[in-house]
């Protein structure tokens, strides 16, 4: 008997959606070590390539050694859509025969069976193993690398992912543009690392299927390899000399300010509370020299709170507006790292467009993240209007919001 026990199966079905049947290596190679109560699956070739290692139960009746099987038999059998939904393990029956090699049956219901004979082991995967076995892996920690994805997901047509450890930062190209982020903790990896866009992807889908606390990850100029010691991934990396050489975009600083970041969280949660403020996913900052105000407004309801802030902002009076969701997302992970107080800037790009930077002190060279926004100045005579009428009815306030109007 061969069990494959049903708490691996998110790793099961990775494996299995990685076996392709037109590869000219249309075998997985199973290395069994029953001193060590471990059985590795090898799939793929060297420019792509899986591995899964498993912990044998005591039932298991195979015996130490390795040999091959076909690759679309074993995923026929791994995809099963009953045992998936149901959750169960998949069994296996083994027998040898007085052979060397096992035959391995799997019946998916009572009159139906799968047979699949085992050959001589695979010699390009037994290589593949040898090699990942004498490759020096550097631990990431997952909750880090899940941290990071913020900033990846921004980038719909990111080509390129760097680890810079020396200034700290990371480094994404998108459109042959470099975007630079502050790291995000004080806890950081002391490595270098390069990706493209297929590794950063298969990274990520193996952070998602994992238990593991940490990923282990290698990589050079030519390929990249991630474990978490029950799965092995290893991809063949591909960059452009454009990617590689890309140049950042040149902002200029439109205006700065501080925020309290408890109060701005509570704040945009409160008006992610009123039904038609949700459904129109839209925040309004409204900047003086004297406070932040940040306002969630539809025809009929508004919910406004004013921030002061520690840094001087412009002398300009300005109105932005921003995508209520994305503004709250960025805000909700920034929350994470424990800063009390947030400083922003509205940066603007040689073609006009602005960003949202969120930095984590005054002194930061690079962003933590960024949020799209845009100039509002149509609403900012109505802006000016609430201010005033709220003088009224709010004497404690006036003194802070009379210095906005008259700006």
């Amino acid at each position: 008997m061969l069990t494959f026990h049903y708490h691996y199966q998110a790793h099961l079905i990775a494996f299995a959606e990685s076996l392709d049947s037109k590869s000219t290596e249309n075998e997985v190679t199973f290395v069994v070590e029953r001193k060590k109560n471990a059985l590795t699956l090898i799939s793929g070739n060297e420019a792509s390539f899986h591995m899964l290692t498993i912990k044998l139960g005591e039932d298991c009746s195979l015996k130490t050694g390795k040999f091959s099987i076909n690759a679309s038999w074993l995923k026929l059998c791994l995809e099963n859509p009953v045992q998936s939904r149901n959750g169960e393990s998949i069994h296996f029956h083994v027998n040898y025969d007085n052979r060397r090699l096992p035959r391995l049956s799997w019946q998916p219901e009572s009159g139906t069976w799968r047979d699949g004979n085992a050959k001589p082991a695979n010699e390009t995967h037994l290589e593949l193993l040898a090699k990942i076995q004498s490759t020096g892996f550097e631990p990431l920690s997952t909750c880090w690398l899940q941290s990071i994805q913020r900033h990846t997901n921004s980038h719909p047509k990111l080509s390129l992912f760097r680890l810079n450890q020396l200034e700290e930062k990371l480094e994404i190209v998108a459109d042959h543009t470099l975007h630079s982020y502050e790291f995000p903790y004080q806890d950081n990896p002391r490595i270098d690392l390069k990706l493209d866009a297929n590794s950063l992807k298969t990274l990520s889908v193996l952070c998602q299927n994992t238990l593991s606390h940490n990923i282990h990850v290698y990589a050079d100029d030519e390929s990249a390899i991630f474990s978490d010691e029950v799965m092995t991934i290893g991809v063949v990396l591909n960059f452009l000399d454009t990617d590689i050489d890309a140049k950042p975009i040149q902002y200029k600083t439109e205006t700065q300010f501080s925020i309290d970041v408890s109060g701005l969280c509570n704040e945009l949660a409160s008006h992610q509370k009123v039904d038609t403020l949700k459904l129109l996913n839209n925040t309004l900052l409204y900047v003086c020299p004297t406070v932040i105000l940040i306002s969630g407004a539809s025809e009929d309801e508004r919910c406004s709170k004013h921030f002061e802030s520690k840094v001087l902002p412009s002398k300009q009076t300005l109105l932005y507006t921003l995508t209520s969701t994305e503004f709250k997302n960025a805000i909700t992970q920034f929350k994470k790292l424990g800063s009390k107080e947030m400083y922003l800037q509205v940066l603007i790009a040689p073609d006009g467009s602005r960003v949202l930077g969120l930095y984590k002190h005054t002194e930061s060279k690079f962003p933590y993240s960024t949020v799209g926004i845009e100039l509002y100045p149509e609403g900012l005579e109505e802006m000016t209007a609430e201010i005033e009428f709220h003088k009224t009815i709010e004497p404690a306030q006036g003194d802070l919001f009379s210095s906005c109007a008259e700006s």
